[in-house]
């Protein structure tokens, strides 16, 4: 009888971790290529080998714990330690397949956001994949695949893909600079300009009814407080939304978020959108900005206007923001799973540093940006400067100081500060009314605000350095101050932590102070309520811009130039519209004032609440069954705001708004 044949093959040791690599890069691939297909991302084909790369380095090291597995698992069944490669290698792409599917839904359908719909659906694909796993595995236990024709083409278009990204990567930046999406609109350069310069600082995640120019009765903003007397304060500015990526695109370029489409975690900033950096580029100006914040950073687009931008890596940003950087970054919130996934997690963020480089800015605390801030305006005295700091302001993890932290802990003896709670509990997705977040004890929740109103001071003492360096400098009269938020900060005041997910006044209610000493008046309170897109039309016709440069658009927010610079009251003609997209979640919020409606839509289900915010400041009774034809009033004029801004909305590609569009806008009344 002939002895039986053994099949060919390889050691698992060497086909887990070759299958990895290669699946990897192949996941890598597919999700560059993806997010370009959807349009408006911050991923281009430059970004094609180094997100392959990353993969696939992650993947070789999922493969050589599989292959060690595995070689284990064959020797305890006494089975010959020989695999094929190409069953491995069908196995770990279908897995890749599943990861991209599966986070694609979670990230831009769901945001994370765990409900019914949600679970269902994921339950659906999960049982699926496993089925086909089955599938394959049954069919190449009677079968292995070999490596024919057919797998040869398959591994030959990646490495041409592959290859093309390498060649696009190390191109000179003027061939491999694609035009559909990095091309931007410059304004056309003038020479008469105003000699006053601009330094606009956002505090992120920095409610107004925390700080004590606001009337919070503890002492958490004296520099601003002072600030506040010598200028302008805002009792009442609202921001666009209430999470980054859709508020600070709506102020730099005073369009709303159904404007400018800035709403997931890969938007690309359109290149037909004009931010205030670029006016002041345009008018000569020396420009610049600090950000600790990737979703402010080139990398989403954010450089154009700038001559130097400090911030994150870019690479480490876009690796973050791929599926499966992304289902590593967001699995820390599930205990379970981020058990299973930590030493992954932090080999990744090795990786990223290691083979990739490290951030310009090695520390985002409030004293280092401030050193480079003022460094920056000493090495660029020569002529005026634009600069825009965005900086943590009350952002988690709530870190500060001992010093700054025992000014508001509210018990006697401060605890080692491994122990302090310095973010807030974490949840599978919050979108109000719908979810809630964990409830916690109220001593708890009171010691993580103490946190938070360190970490706010804290900023302020270093916004204090900053005013004392102008001052040292003699620079303070011949520059424009401003200081807002991106949005607030939520704890549990509806059932709620964080941000990001509704629109109640503790997330879009935000400071917003102006001073230009012997130029805008002092001690001036403006009671009446204004949107954060107001600043940039403002700021346009205070420095007198209106006269020596043209915009290609009319923009959204409202001028109140002239009732300021006279020391009055602004007549606003129009309410106030804020913003939230979380996936396929939505909501919007229209502040008329007394009266204020949130409308949100969370799958099949729309609620609509009404609120007096003069009678009910904190929005704790939903006035809509009272009020029917209050409500119904303020939905029709939020309905009309969003038509127009739908009318305008801005796209990543090389045009401005068509003429049927302006001839539409036009029958609207919405321009001249």
């Amino acid at each position: 009888m002939a002895q039986k044949r053994q099949k060919p093959g390889f050691t698992p040791l060497l086909v887990g971790p070759l299958s990895g690599l290669l699946s990897g890069i192949c996941l890598g691939e597919w999700n560059v290529l993806l997010e370009r297909l959807k349009g408006k991302s911050i991923f281009d084909f430059s970004d094609l080998a180094g997100i392959a790369i990353w993969h696939g380095l992650l993947w070789l090291v999922i493969g050589l714990a599989a292959g060690l597995v595995w070689t284990i698992w064959l020797v305890v069944r006494r089975k010959p330690l020989k695999t094929n490669f190409m069953n491995w290698f069908i196995i770990f792409s279908y897995f890749a397949v599943w990861i991209l599917g599966q986070g694609f839904i979670n990230t831009y359908v769901f945001a994370g956001i765990l409900n019914r719909s949600a679970i269902v659906l994921n339950a659906v694909i999960f049982i699926l994949a496993i089925a086909g796993l089955v599938l394959l595995w049954q069919k190449s236990k009677k079968r292995a695949p070999s490596f024919n024709a057919f797998w040869k083409s398959y591994l030959a278009i990646h490495l041409t893909v592959l290859l093309a990204g390498l060649v696009i990567l190390l191109a000179p930046a003027n061939i491999r600079q694609n035009p559909w999406v990095n091309e931007e609109s410059d304004l056309i350069p003038v020479t008469g300009r105003p000699a006053k310069n601009v330094i606009l600082v956002i505090w992120d995640a920095v409610r107004a009814d925390h700080l004590s120019c606001y009337g919070y009765p503890l002492q958490t903003s004296p520099f601003l407080d002072s600030l506040a007397s010598r200028g302008i304060l805002f009792e009442q500015a609202i921001a666009a939304s209430s999470h980054t990526v859709e508020s600070v695109p709506s102020f730099l370029s005073s369009t709303l978020p159904t404007s400018h489409q800035m709403n997931d975690i890969t938007s690309f900033l359109p290149s037909n959108l004009i931010i205030i950096p670029q006016v002041f580029k345009a008018l000569g100006y020396n420009t610049a900005a600090f950000s600790f914040n990737p979703y402010f950073s080139p990398a989403y687009g954010y450089n154009k206007g700038l001559d130097r931008f400090f911030a994150p890596d870019e690479f480490s940003i876009k690796a973050y923001k791929t599926i499966f950087g992304h289902i590593l970054d967001r699995s820390t919130r599930l205990p379970v799973v981020s058990q299973g996934l930590k030493p992954i997690y932090l080999l990744s963020q090795k990786l990223v540093a290691f083979s990739f480089g490290e951030t310009e800015l090695i520390s985002t605390d409030p004293e280092t940006m401030t050193s480079r801030m003022t460094n920056w305006i000493k090495n660029h005295a020569q002529k005026p400067f634009f600069m825009l700091a965005h900086l943590e302001g009350g952002h988690a993890p709530y870190l500060a100081p001992t010093a700054f932290v025992k000014k508001f802990w509210p018990e006697e003896n401060l605890p080692e500060r491994e122990s302090w709670p310095t973010t807030f509990p974490q949840s599978l997705g919050l979108f109000l009314p719908f979810r809630e977040g964990p409830e916690i004890a109220e001593a708890d929740r009171q010691k993580i605000i103490s946190l938070y109103d360190a970490k706010i001071l804290y900023h302020d003492y270093w916004l204090g350095q900053l005013l004392e360096f102008l001052k040292a400098e003699n620079r303070l009269k011949d520059t424009l101050l401003l200081v807002t938020a991106d949005h607030g900060e939520e704890f549990f005041d509806h059932r709620g932590w964080g941000h990001g997910h509704s629109l109640y006044q503790e997330l879009i209610h935000v400071p917003l102070i102006m001073c230009g000493e012997g130029w805008l008046p002092a001690g001036l309170k403006i009671k009446t309520p204004v949107s954060l897109l107001d600043l940039f039309p403002t700021l346009f016709n205070l420095l007198g811009l209106n006269n020596v440069i043209s915009l290609p658009y009319p923009l959204e927010g409202e001028d109140l130039s002239q009732e300021l610079g006279e020391g009055r009251e602004p007549e606003k003609k129009e309410p106030i519209c804020s913003e939230l997209t979380q996936g396929s979640q939505q909501a919007w919020s229209l502040v008329n004032y007394p009266w204020k409606i949130i409308h949100s839509v969370f799958g099949s289900e729309e609620v609509t609440a009404l609120y007096n915010l003069a009678d009910d400041p904190q929005e704790k009774n939903d006035l809509s069954a009272t009020y029917p034809e209050e409500t119904n009033k303020l939905l029709v004029s939020l309905q009309k705001l969003i038509n127009l801004a739908e009318q305008k909305v801005f796209r990543s590609q090389r045009r401005w708004i068509s003429p049927a569009e302006k001839e539409k806008l036009r029958s609207l009344g919405y321009i001249d």
